[in-house]
């Protein structure tokens, strides 16, 4: 039995509000939900108005509990009945009663919840409610009237799109059509905002009007309700009705069609989210967008980190300190501030502290050691450094910077005035940020190039602001998810696609340390994540977990990513939730998501305000079904990188003949389905990563006994659609005596654990083109030695 599955408030005199209180199982209708509503509303029905709800903020009510039975005594057809006449009973006192009713959706309302709700007098609507009729679909029957209701309000054509399909429908798609009667960003209050006004009319006036045009409407509403009841009572003793309760427990039964595509629709509108994104896009720079949260929403949770919520008045406090000390430490506008961190709070605060001051955030991998450290760093150029302290011995080795110029994270109190913790001390805070430009630089992020070193990305505050528009636009992002994010602040996916969406929206980023298979889904639950971003191995590695009940236990409602694997539609079963693509890299920011159902080996379409062209070598088209690298443009300043910092030839390169080139190759159908085929870049994806196979090379040419090394990609062990693994080919130096083993060993000692490859072959020679360069086409993936890398992979399974 739920504990109090029905509260009942009184909010003002005359006015009585009634709260569905399941909001773990969505507000779903129990046994006991529907007695308790049924008797509030007798017990209420004389009330001047009554607020309808549901507890929490993710349903107004999810309709039928599936995992429980409406005839838990006998489980005969009798009782079933019985139920069913209580469902009847709902629209029956709230239509008939003297009462003014108010529903407030606030998102679910399926099934029997959108019943419920239609049934009100007044239905305010939350911008991410969504309406649902899936009864047909899973061989069930409507009740509550709406078979009756639904033709008055929407249109006999309408009405049996919405009942026969199934699918949802979104806030502004129900207001047009003439489902609810407005769209509030809190329909909450607006619906007690109503209720107040309401109460202020003249009673019998107001139930006078509302009974006359109910029955003109609705004459033969006690008929309908009866019928309903007969054709639900029918429906549930076929065997589809029956398969759909077990369905719904196994989550394994081969989807139809038509739910296939439903829960690809992520319960979500992206046509809703047009004049959230119009607003957002307002929004020029990250400094304006962290002054508007802090000034609408102080209290609201912003960052989620190691079991605390930090709001954005606390971040704010922060960031003022921090700057302040960074401000005396000299840094300003066009600086470059390094930060060499494992994500934490403190790494938010140096990326808003730099901006605010006019200065350029630089986070590093971390993982970097040694020369390609060095070139990193020597890139960067930067005015000064934060580090980890494991890192800080890593840092002074590339004598770029001096000691005076490195800031250092120690655990605890110290009086050393080169820890981070002196930044934060000055007693000079700044809280109104420098005035910028869109095209401000805001941060650098590295990627691997084609010249054999990785370069540093020069990202506006415009890029960061349109990238996270697009992901929001693309997926229906909103204030009420909390955006979960395995992966590093160095990357996109942490900073453009769930730090900054948080931020213009007044969502939750919800940051972890890093990606563990056995403690992912642990979590997802402990950060309450609506929303998570995966990679084609780790997404494996979570599927590889052993399969428990728990699968279910979890607030997500889609989750977005590259590449798709094999196995994504039994993942969403199991996990139930939608996987959605797209493509992207920090240079092109998001041009193609993926939008409906999924195309199989498709990444998507083009988003609107950008162009394609797949090209031959002199940048041509080529017809539609070959492979060309991808070039792109778009109308939007900033929607891509402003080029590689201080690299002149490479930036050339990049923006040859007016296109940006990717570098990748892919294709794309009549339809305008893109699909990516492999990288024309000597650049590995292992886990998340992009692996400069030059930097690999490189490192591995410091062993005393390597004379050449060639790094290339080979087919994962993960299985396909995982990404890659690292092969390298080594030939030794003549009169030297040394092993796989060994090697791979000196690796893990000296490398990054990204770069540690997976297979190690010994051979006699590697062939080079007449350039000079290594022809790896001439290399065998086969063959070698394999190492098990999970005791150094940057991903744990364990």
């Amino acid at each position: 039995m739920d504990a109090n599955p029905i509260l009942v408030s009184h909010p003002a005199a005359g006015i009585v509000r009634i709260t569905l209180n399941r909001p773990k199982a969505l507000n779903a209708i129990s046994v006991d939900l529907l007695d308790g509503l049924t008797a509030s509303l007798r017990e209420h029905r004389s009330a001047r108005v009554i607020i309808l709800e549901g507890a929490g903020d993710r349903s107004f009510c999810a309709g039928e509990d599936l995992k429980q039975t409406l005839a838990p005594k006998t489980g005969s057809a009798e009782e079933l009945r019985e139920a069913f006449q209580k469902l009847q009973d709902v629209t029956r006192l709230t239509s008939s009663a003297s009462a003014i009713v108010v529903a407030a959706v606030q998102g679910y309302a399926i099934g029997g919840g959108a019943e419920i709700a239609l049934a009100a007098d007044f239905v305010v609507a939350g911008p991410n409610a969504q309406f649902k009729f899936p009864e047909a679909t899973i061989g069930h029957a409507v009740t509550g009237g709406i078979s009756l209701r639904l033709v008055p309000m929407v249109g006999l054509l309408k009405a049996k799109q919405l009942l026969m399909l199934g699918n949802f429908t979104g806030a502004e798609e129900a207001l047009r059509i003439g489902l609810i009667t407005e769209i509030a960003e809190d329909p909450k209050q607006r619906a007690l905002e109503l209720a107040l006004e309401l109460a202020t009319r003249p009673g019998i006036a107001a139930m006078n009007s509302k009974t006359s045009l109910e029955r003109a409407v609705f004459p033969n509403m006690e008929t309908v309700l009866q019928d309903e009841v007969n054709v639900a009572s029918y429906c549930f003793a076929q065997s589809a009705a029956a398969d759909a309760f077990s369905n719904f427990a196994s989550r394994k039964a081969p989807l139809s069609k038509t739910t296939h595509e439903a829960i690809k629709s992520g319960g979500f509108s992206r046509n809703a989210n047009e004049n959230i994104v119009s607003k957002l896009r307002a929004v020029k720079d990250i400094n304006t967008a962290f002054k508007n949260a802090l000034d609408t929403m102080p209290d609201r949770t912003f960052l989620r980190f190691g079991g605390h919520d930090y709001s954005f008045k606390n971040v704010d406090a922060s960031v003022s300190a921090l700057a302040g000390g960074l401000r005396e430490r000299g840094v300003g506008p066009k600086d470059r501030v390094l930060v060499m961190m494992r994500n934490s709070v403190e790494m938010v605060h140096t990326w808003i502290a730099s901006n605010r001051l006019g200065a350029t955030w630089v986070p590093v991998n971390v993982e970097l050691k040694s020369v390609t450290l060095q070139h990193v760093v020597q890139a960067a150029d930067p005015k000064l450094a934060i580090v980890d302290a494991e890192f800080l011995q890593d840092i002074q080795s590339t004598n770029v910077l001096g000691q005076e110029d490195i800031y250092v994270v120690v655990q605890g109190g110290t009086d050393d005035p080169h820890a981070l913790t002196a930044l934060y001390d000055f007693d000079k805070p700044v809280s109104e940020a420098v005035v910028v430009a869109p095209s401000t630089t805001s941060a650098f992020l590295y990627t691997s190039g084609t010249t054999g070193r990785s370069k540093p990305c020069v990202l506006s505050h415009s890029y960061f602001i349109y990238q996270a528009s697009l992901l929001i636009e693309s997926f229906g992002i909103h204030g009420e998810d909390v955006l979960y994010c395995p992966f590093p602040l160095f990357h996109a996916d942490a900073t453009a696609l769930t730090v900054i969406p948080a931020i213009l929206l007044g969502a939750v980023a919800a940051l972890s340390t890093r990606f563990s298979a056995s403690r992912f889904w642990d979590e997802i639950k402990a950060t309450r994540a609506t929303v998570y971003d995966f990679m084609g191995a780790t997404l494996a590695l979570t599927y590889k977990q052993p399969a428990s009940p728990k699968d279910l236990d979890h607030s997500v409602r889609l989750a977005w990513g590259v590449p798709i694997p094999s196995f994504a539609e039994d993942y969403e079963r199991r996990f139930g939730h939608p996987l959605y693509t797209l493509y992207g890299s920090v240079e092109a920011s998001l041009p193609i998501t993926q939008k409906g159902a999924r195309v199989p080996g498709s990444c998507g379409t083009v988003n609107k305000g950008f162009q394609i062209r797949i090209a031959d070598e002199n940048d041509e088209p080529v017809p539609n079904g070959a492979a060309g690298q991808l070039l792109l443009r778009s109308d939007y300043p900033g929607a891509f990188f402003d080029g590689y910092f201080n690299n002149h030839t490479a930036n050339e390169a990049a923006f040859k003949n007016l296109w940006l080139h990717s570098g990748d190759l892919a294709s794309i159908d009549d339809d305008g389905n893109v699909y990516f085929v492999g990288r024309l870049k000597d650049v590995i994806r292992r886990r998340g990563e992009n692996i400069n196979a030059a930097d690999v090379e490189e490192e591995f040419l410091r062993h005393p006994a390597v004379k050449t090394a060639a790094a290339f990609a080979i087919a994962s062990s993960l299985g396909s659609g995982t990404e890659d693994d690292v092969k390298v080919a080594i030939q030794l130096c003549e009169g030297v005596e040394v092993d796989e083993a060994a090697l791979w060993a000196w690796s893990t000692e000296n490398m990054a654990r990204f770069q540690v490859p997976s297979v190690i072959e010994i051979v006699q020679g590697i062939k080079k083109t007449p350039t000079g360069k290594l022809d790896k086409s001439t290399l065998d993936p086969e063959g070698g030695q394999r190492f098990d890398r999970s005791v150094v992979g940057p991903f744990s399974s364990g």
